[in-house]
């Protein structure tokens, strides 16, 4: 049974967590209020026949569980937009370099690239939807399956921005998410992969029982110096054991 003084320890960690969460949620949402950017000009910059061609074979509106979700075009945008404004990604110059991994539908990069970045998505290819939406943007994307303890392909000259929204890739089949573990190792391949002033956002997927991550995921993000927003994870190097003298 837990003592007095145990419990009270406890509840001020505890406490110093959620003030923590509450500060950086805090902060996230002021910057975005100082970078107001608006969703119609990269809806604009779309053919609307050829989406709207998309959309009427696939679009079911009462399938909210599905890819086909993403064709809510005007609502997924804004989505997008929003995370383009908590990352602070601006018009270039400077021309950035940005990986998306589980890029999806490709709004993300579409976005990236209307600003003048050069971009590149790295997915599964198991979905028509996403085939035809990251053909209609005219995006490059890289097909590959994410294993635990695997480096990635080749992917080029190093990034100055790898992001991941709405995770999968951390889960194993059975429907167990990474540790850390194969995170310290999948840190460790992206590290050289990255360009000096690189930078990851992650924003994950909820637990089954609605939690962010794990305790010990969370306190792996944080002594890699991360700052947690709820389910995103900023980290800027260095964050791994070693930086590789190489991009791959």
């Amino acid at each position: 049974m837990l003592t007095f003084g145990t419990r009270m320890r406890l509840s001020h960690k505890f406490q110093k967590l959620l003030n923590r969460d509450a500060y950086e949620s805090a902060k996230a949402t002021l910057l975005r209020l100082s970078y107001p950017l608006d969703a119609k000009p990269f809806i604009d910059a779309i053919d609307r026949d050829a989406f709207n061609a998309i959309k009427e074979r696939y679009y079911n509106p009462n399938d909210g569980v599905s890819p086909k979700k993403y064709l809510n075009l005007e609502n997924w945008m804004r989505t997008n937009v929003k995370r383009v404004r908590d990352l602070r990604l601006k018009k270039a110059p400077p021309r950035l370099r940005i990986l998306d991994i589980g890029c999806g539908s490709g709004y993300f990069l579409h976005i990236a690239k209307c600003l003048g970045h050069d971009v590149l998505g790295l997915d599964l290819d198991r979905e028509p939807i996403f085939r035809e939406t990251i053909s209609l943007l005219g995006l490059q994307r890289m097909i590959h399956r994410i294993e635990p303890f695997q480096v990635l392909p080749d992917t080029g000259p190093p990034f100055d921005l790898i992001t991941a929204h709405m995770t999968r890739f951390n889960w194993y089949e059975e429907g167990t998410p990474w540790g850390t573990e194969e995170w310290e190792f999948f840190l460790n391949d992206l590290a050289s992969r990255l360009t000096t002033r690189g930078r990851l956002q992650f924003d994950l997927n909820a637990l089954p029982d609605g939690r962010h991550m794990e305790p010990e995921l969370r306190r792996y993000f944080f002594s890699k110096g991360a700052r947690i927003d709820r389910r995103r994870i900023n980290l800027n190097p260095p964050f791994a054991v070693k930086r590789a003298d190489h991009a791959h």
